[in-house]
């Protein structure tokens, strides 16, 4: 699998095969006694995950803890937001005022580039775990998480933050889940992704418009996810993702499912058997909304390739870093794309 550098940005998409499609019930997950079914029915999700991960390299769940109320009520707050005039204060006041990072609105246009030429066209509203979950924001921002900033709009808040612990309990389901995968304890990834882990969740709008045949005007640049794993839920068609050969592919848009990708720590940790999935989004005529949930390791966690898949005939790959500090260099790297191509 390639590196966000090396992926073939210029490839086109095939049709997702239906038999490639990894369609999984994750309602055994959930529950003392392994859910819906007892451990037998648990397993046979855990092998499906394997098989996904190892065939295609993402794959669809449904059946989850988050409600289709709660998905509907969170799409219309976004709908709220994303219609208001910039210029509104209810929006500005929620103004992310750092570079990178950071929480809260992002204009349109103001997306780092995940590669050199490419303009972003898409807007957002990222929002971090609770500050009481860490207590002290100068550790807080040490680790990569920020006070959230909150538009003027009622209800939007707490809608946002029980979507939010909905999907935090969804993904701990999943960290387990692909611990058990690869076969390693069940609390093993868990346990190194705690309310320390800058898990930052983006509401992202991509405007309908017209198709041109402009490769530098994408809704957002090839690249692949900085955390471990990504929960996305998406309202249409235009995300394009790569199996594990590296071959581009349009993701299908279903309601009530979840599209569920691996990012460079899983990468790195599984010594590049388990790749981080890339993926794009083109520009489209239609509207497109998305709920992702990058799921990360805690920020001073250290990632290495782990002994189980290390050895002489397959020595480690990667060097050793945090996830904080692998964010942090990733996302100063999108930023001077940006700022070249503003140059230029």
């Amino acid at each position: 699998m390639p590196s966000t550098q090396e992926l073939d940005v210029a490839a086109p998409s095939a049709r997702l095969e239906k038999q490639r499609l990894h369609l999984i019930d994750v309602g055994p997950l959930f529950g003392s006694a392994g859910g819906e079914g007892g451990e037998a029915a648990r397993g046979a999700v855990i092998a499906q995950i394997r098989k996904a991960c190892r065939e295609t390299g993402f794959f669809y769940i449904h059946n989850t803890c988050i409600s289709d109320d709660l998905i509907g009520a969170t799409l219309e707050q976004m709908q709220r937001f994303f219609s208001l005039d910039d210029s509104d204060p209810a929006k500005r006041c929620a103004l992310n005022k750092l570079s990178a990072g950071g929480t809260g609105w992002g204009p349109m246009f103001e997306e780092p580039a995940y590669q050199p030429g490419t303009v972003a066209h898409l807007e957002s509203f990222d929002m971090s775990p609770p500050m009481e979950w860490i207590g002290d924001e100068g550790v807080a921002a040490s680790l990569g998480i920020y006070p959230n900033l909150w538009p003027g709009l009622p209800g939007f808040k707490t809608v946002a933050e029980i979507y939010y612990l909905s999907a935090r309990e969804l993904s701990e389901a999943l960290f387990e889940a692909l611990a058990e995968a690869m076969g390693l304890p069940r609390a093993y990834f868990r346990n190194k992704a705690t309310r320390k882990a800058p898990s930052t969740m983006r509401f992202l709008n991509y405007p309908g418009r017209a198709v041109t045949s402009d490769r530098s005007n994408v809704g957002i640049a090839a690249h692949t996810d900085f955390e471990f794993f990504t929960l996305m839920y998406q309202t249409a068609p235009g995300l394009g993702l790569t199996d594990i050969n590296g071959q581009w592919c349009d993701a299908p848009a279903n309601v009530g499912q979840f599209t569920v990708i691996l990012g460079d720590m899983m990468e790195r940790l599984t010594n590049g058997e388990f790749p981080a999935t890339g993926h794009r989004v083109g520009i489209t005529p239609w509207q497109r909304y998305s709920i992702i949930l990058f799921n990360a390791l805690d920020g001073d966690c250290e990632v290495a390739p782990l002994p189980e898949f290390t050895s002489e005939e397959r020595p480690a790959r990667y060097a050793a870093t945090t996830q904080s500090r692998h964010i942090e260099e990733e996302l100063k790297r999108a930023e001077e794309f940006r700022e070249s191509e503003r140059i230029s």
